[in-house]
């Protein structure tokens, strides 16, 4: 993919470390799914920071920088979403982060549930441009850290209800804005100050969840 190179080494590190992840989204229908065989439309344009690589989406957000990627394919009331997350170079895990977005309206506008290499993870509201914390960074006995490692983000929303799980274990929920007219659901990664951070996505799939 022009503009995005990943050492090999790295990235074999990441596939192997994907082989074994919790269960996926469980809603009966699925809504959205994409294995990563190539950089489909609705996630935008491939860039030095977005691409494809072996069926995984690698993303490498500038120094000092946030960066998330809504995917445009549809419109969903209530989600069940998920996807593999693994750090292949986290570079400062105290100091960068990914995870998914959901609730997405604009840029502006949107929820995010975030983990982090040191083993951390918390959740967020951009309203208006601006950061708002909903669950302060804690500590998840399901993750796991350091790089090399693969963990599965999981977001259900249920009306202004939204809960969160790691490798199949409830972390927390939320009570929030739910777009009036549809949400789209997507990706987000940090970088540190000083250094550009790659993490490596699999497997996201969006469901409509279980009654």
């Amino acid at each position: 993919m022009a503009g995005l190179k990943l050492g090999m080494g790295a990235l074999a590190i990441a596939l192997l470390a994907s082989v074994s992840v919790a269960q996926a989204c469980q809603g009966p229908t699925v809504l959205f799914q994409d294995d990563f065989s190539s950089l489909e439309p609705t996630w935008g344009s491939a860039s030095n920071e977005v691409g494809v690589a072996d069926h995984h989406m690698v993303l490498k957000p500038e120094a000092n920088f946030t960066l998330w990627v809504p995917n445009t394919a549809s419109l969903y009331d209530d989600v069940d979403v998920c996807a593999d997350f693994t750090s292949v170079a986290a570079v400062d895990a105290d100091h960068s982060y990914a995870g998914l977005i959901f609730w997405y309206v604009d840029d502006d506008n949107f929820y995010a549930f975030e983990y982090a290499a040191n083993g951390n993870a918390s959740a967020w509201r951009r309203q208006r441009g601006r950061w708002l914390k909903q669950v302060d960074w804690q500590g998840v006995p399901s993750l796991k850290p350091n790089d090399g490692a693969t963990n599965q983000l999981r977001v259900v929303t249920a009306g202004t209800k939204a809960t969160f799980y790691v490798n199949g274990n409830e972390f927390s929920s939320i009570k929030g804005a739910l777009p009036s007219n549809g949400q789209q659901v997507g990706l987000i990664a940090s970088s540190p100050q000083n250094a550009v951070a790659t993490y490596s996505i699999a497997n996201f799939k969006v469901t409509e969840p279980a009654k």
